[in-house]
């Protein structure tokens, strides 16, 4: 039971891409000796492969194989699991995400880290106008001018049933740094800070939003936004990158 339990704390460290086995073992908090006997055992099923002598370890061509045959969301959800569990560890905050349908976007998981003594109403399954939510927002940054300004002209009302500011969601679309982050500090949410940022599916295209929230009392902790910030950026480009090498 103990050698199952590694061997899928293995996979989770995989699946957010290759690494060496140091670096395995330190993410899996587990003993160099024991990373390596269990990549090898895991190798010889092809639940892993070495990309070369050496190098790095991904995730196997059999273990892919098996995630295929499940449904598409199931099979996005397995992949980005990883990366919002992990958020939502290093932060104590609130971490999921949503992908886009036309002009809402549906929340389709959503993790906690066990200790939050504030529960956050879980969304999951409801879709939501991309203006309404933070990782929605994060979306509407990565439209081009004149896609955003034909999602404004078709919205009227925010969430809570009161009029669109037009001009103030154009600034607050407009307020994404470089870095394709949108922070939302009880503006979209009464009680709620998020932080969130949009990725790229298969196709290249910007396809969801990776999203971390807490209570406005305590997320993010004082003089810790910039790290989770950074966080949120980096976990949404990894994920990315491996939606679309996949």
């Amino acid at each position: 039971m103990q050698s199952i339990e590694r061997a899928f704390s293995i996979l989770r460290v995989l699946a957010r891409g290759s690494l060496g086995v140091t670096e395995i073992a330190d993410r899996a908090d587990l003993p160099k000796s024991t990373v390596s006997r269990l990549l090898a055992a895991l190798e010889a099923e092809g639940a892993v492969e070495q990309l070369e002598v050496g190098g790095g370890y991904s995730i196997g061509s059999a273990l892919a194989m098996l995630g295929a045959s499940s449904n598409p969301s199931a099979g996005l959800r397995s992949v980005i699991r990883p990366f919002i569990e992990e958020l939502s560890m290093l932060t104590g905050g609130s971490a999921g995400f949503t992908i886009r349908e036309g002009d809402s976007a549906y929340w389709v998981d959503d993790v906690d880290d066990g200790d939050e003594l504030v529960k956050l109403a879980d969304q999951t399954g409801q879709s939501f106008p991309l203006h309404t939510i933070p990782s929605g927002v994060a979306m509407l940054a990565k439209f081009s001018t004149d896609d955003l300004e034909r999602y404004l002209s078709s919205q009227r009302f925010m969430a809570d049933g009161q009029p669109l500011d037009v001009d103030a969601l154009r600034r607050r679309v407009g307020r994404a740094g470089s870095d394709g982050v949108v922070y939302s500090n009880e503006e979209l949410d009464p009680g709620v800070n998020a932080i969130a940022a949009a990725f790229r599916g298969v196709s290249g295209e910007w396809v969801g939003a990776l999203y971390l929230q807490g209570p406005s009392f305590r997320f993010p902790e004082d003089g810790d936004e910039r790290r989770v910030r950074k966080l949120v950026s980096e976990a949404a480009m990894q994920l990315s990158e491996r939606l679309v090498s996949s």
